[in-house]
């Protein structure tokens, strides 16, 4: 991740990111002017994303033209895009293609942003835009999506924390939205005990992204001894799914963690487990972050 400050010796910065991974290779690169008065800068953006699972790969371009603002407890980007999508399922290749209006907020309210014990984060999304694609009914489409953590402290020794995700997109039947406006879910950060983003509707054979979905995940976690107090133990319990209309299907896992409350941010490391062993058994993640 590199970002430079003087683009070109103007008040401009430029900010590209590159991800290389086992399953998504990813750039990600922002054009942006400096804050103005009330924090707000303009910005020209594009990525270009594969995303492969296990049933599947997505090749993905987008190109982003907004306004954000950001100050210590709100988030705020307006912004109106345009991407394709192309989609391989052995051999089949499906593509889709739309330009979106769109609106993304992250609200926050922590004791701590980096090490949170207490508080909640609110993350909205909306947009509407047009689309078109293989085989499919050329048309307008709506998505939204919220996610709420909260973190609340129980007693002096036990610390939870609970969160709930949701998402919809709205289409006319037979209608396509790019594969980045769907859902899918499984993973780290969504329903552990199942691969990345291995959970969603079968299309053309393979999972694919749904329009709609739903996780959860409620945690305990407790320090491991008061010598090692930035260490600590944890239970959770995760469920969820994508999944299209009137075909929802509930996953879930259960498991144990560590935790390590670095300077720099939170570690973890999970064991999880799917429940009725509908998932590939006993799974490692690893995330850092909050």
């Amino acid at each position: 991740e590199h970002v430079y400050r003087r683009v070109f010796g103007q008040a401009a910065t430029a900010h590209n990111k590159i991800e290389w991974g086992a399953k998504r290779q990813a750039w990600e690169g922002e054009l942006s002017g400096l804050p103005s008065e009330g924090f707000y800068r303009n910005l020209l953006g594009g990525a270009v994303e594969r995303l492969e699972t296990s049933s599947d790969t997505v090749l993905s371009q987008r190109l982003r033209l907004g306004r954000t603002r950001d100050t210590t407890r709100i988030e705020r980007l307006y912004f109106v895009e345009s991407e394709r999508s192309v989609r391989r399922t052995g051999q089949v290749e499906t593509s889709a293609v739309g330009t979106s209006l769109n609106y993304h907020g992250v609200w926050r309210n922590l004791d701590s942003v980096i090490l949170p014990t207490q508080g909640l984060i609110v993350s909205a999304q909306t947009g509407v835009g047009y689309s078109h694609g293989t085989n499919a009914v050329t048309g307008p489409f709506a998505r939204l999506y919220a996610r709420v953590t909260g973190y609340l402290p129980l007693g002096s020794a036990w610390f939870s924390q609970g969160r709930i995700e949701l998402g919809r997109v709205f289409m006319r039947p037979g209608g396509v939205a790019p594969q980045s406006q769907l859902f899918r879910a499984g993973g780290d950060d969504s329903v552990r005990g199942y691969g990345y983003l291995s959970l969603g509707p079968i299309v053309d054979g393979a999972v694919g992204g749904g329009d709609m979905l739903f996780t959860s995940s409620v945690e305990l976690a407790r320090p491991v001894s008061a010598n090692l107090p930035s260490v600590w133990g944890a239970v959770f319990v995760d469920a969820g799914n994508a999944f299209n209309a009137g075909d929802f299907d509930l996953a879930a896992g259960v498991g144990v963690g560590l935790r390590w409350r670095s300077p720099v941010g939170l570690v973890r490391v999970d064991l999880a487990q799917p429940v009725a062993g509908d998932g590939d058994g006993l799974r490692l993640h690893l995330t850092i972050g909050p």
